[in-house]
């Protein structure tokens, strides 16, 4: 267990800089994206009411899960 505290308080400042700021870029990506239901593509989440996918055009809503 010490080895891998150790392990990390070794690594450069930067490292952990950037590691920080990746895992903070994934949080905000999963909370403003999701899946369209019906092609997967990549979309902005729904906040109220429908949104229209590029992709394959139709509607989706924030809780719809069809795939």
């Amino acid at each position: 267990m010490w080895d891998v505290v150790e392990a990390v308080l070794s690594l450069p400042p930067i490292t952990l800089a950037l590691a920080a700021v990746a895992v903070a870029g994934l949080a905000v990506a999963y909370q403003r994206y999701q899946r369209c239901p019906h092609c997967g593509r990549l979309v902005r989440r729904v906040v109220k009411g429908w949104r229209r996918c590029g992709g394959c055009g139709r509607q989706y809503r924030r809780g719809l899960k069809l795939r």
